[in-house]
């Protein structure tokens, strides 16, 4: 009986000193990246981020870059040179907001091994929209928890040669994000009201969109509408909940049309498109939704597009799902909206 009490005892320890050997070398193996990116939100922010990251790395025994962009795109170009001779597993870390995170995963997306390459966000920008889908912000900014993260494969939208993981706006949702960049820079406004005073300046003017669309579900046909979003997340505009029903992970993009109403309609209904109360039949002359793997837009001249909150110009775009083809880092402890915990 002592015998074989010592033999149990024997085996226990050797398979916890295996686990330790093996976690200590997979540590070693694996690179971490954080990408800083210090024109993304309010300074105070990222105030001492650098110190905290180097901080908790030196106490978990972890080595880590950390590299600061200095443009715009400067992050897509590092990640896609990074990991061309990368052969460990690599976890890079976009320390800004949503535009910060959807220029790393455009770089992960330009190559074609991905397998061994991860992306996560330490939300520090302004509209932090992507992470509202898991909660909100403060169980990203956790350090030690990131580290611990766990992969979660989710979808990233092609729009023409561009990449987007949260949300693509047209209309008047994307002259508001024109506006919001602008109020961003004024520093007595707060971050928080910065897209509500742009929602405000652009009601003035009451821009639409009017475009020809196609999917795979619809033909040709043209709309005339206030606004449209084509969504992988769910909210945009630092806060709106403007598509609920939207996955990260359901190989569809979910399209919410909004009917070109008048002023006064559409300030009686902003609170309900805030909340995300607006799809509950009360309102579907003016709501309508529409899922589809792909859509095609047709604009009559150059239009304004919002792409994760980064403005560019196009007079037709193609828009396309591509299912689980990124892995996205959820911190230890963060649970998915739908049901994913890490």
């Amino acid at each position: 009986m002592w015998y074989n009490y010592c033999v149990f005892i024997f085996f226990i320890e050797f398979v916890f000193r295996k686990q330790a050997v093996y976690a200590s070398r997979q540590g070693e193996n694996m690179k971490y990246c954080f990408i800083i990116n210090p024109a993304s939100g309010k300074k105070t922010t990222k105030d001492g981020l650098e110190e905290r990251i180097r901080e908790v790395c030196v106490k978990r025994g972890v080595e880590a870059d950390i590299y600061f962009t200095a443009c715009r795109g400067d992050a897509r170009e590092y990640v896609r040179n990074y990991v061309i001779d990368a052969s460990n597993e690599v976890r890079f870390y976009a320390c800004g907001g949503d535009g910060t995170l959807c220029e790393c995963i455009s770089g992960l997306m330009e190559r074609n091994t991905r397998d061994n390459v991860s992306v996560g966000v330490i939300p520090v920008g302004t509209g932090n929209d992507f992470v509202r889908c898991f909660g909100g912000a403060q169980g990203f900014l956790d350090i030690s928890a990131q580290l611990d993260a766990t992969p979660m494969e989710i979808d990233v939208i092609k729009c023409n040669d561009d990449y987007a993981v949260n949300m693509i706006n047209v209309g008047f949702d994307c002259q508001v994000v024109v506006k919001t960049a602008e109020m961003k820079k004024k520093s007595f406004i707060p971050s928080k009201f910065a897209y509500i005073a742009g929602l405000i300046l652009t009601l003035i003017k009451k821009p639409g969109a009017v475009f020809r669309s196609a999917s795979d579900k619809n033909e040709n046909r043209t709309l005339k509408l206030l606004l449209a979003t084509f969504a992988n997340g769910k909210y945009c505009g630092g806060g709106f909940y403007s598509n609920p029903n939207s996955r990260l992970d359901d190989g569809v993009i979910n399209a919410l049309f909004v009917d070109d109403i008048s002023r006064i309609r559409f300030l009686s209904i902003v609170g309900r498109y805030k909340s995300g109360t607006h799809l509950d039949g009360k309102n579907d002359d003016i709501f309508s939704e529409n899922d589809s793997s792909d859509f095609e837009l047709e604009f009559d001249g150059p239009t304004n597009i919002s792409i994760d909150g980064e403005i560019v110009t196009a007079d037709r775009i193609k828009l396309t799902c591509l299912n689980r083809v990124a892995r996205f880092l959820v911190p230890k402890g963060i649970c998915y909206a739908n049901g994913i915990e890490a």
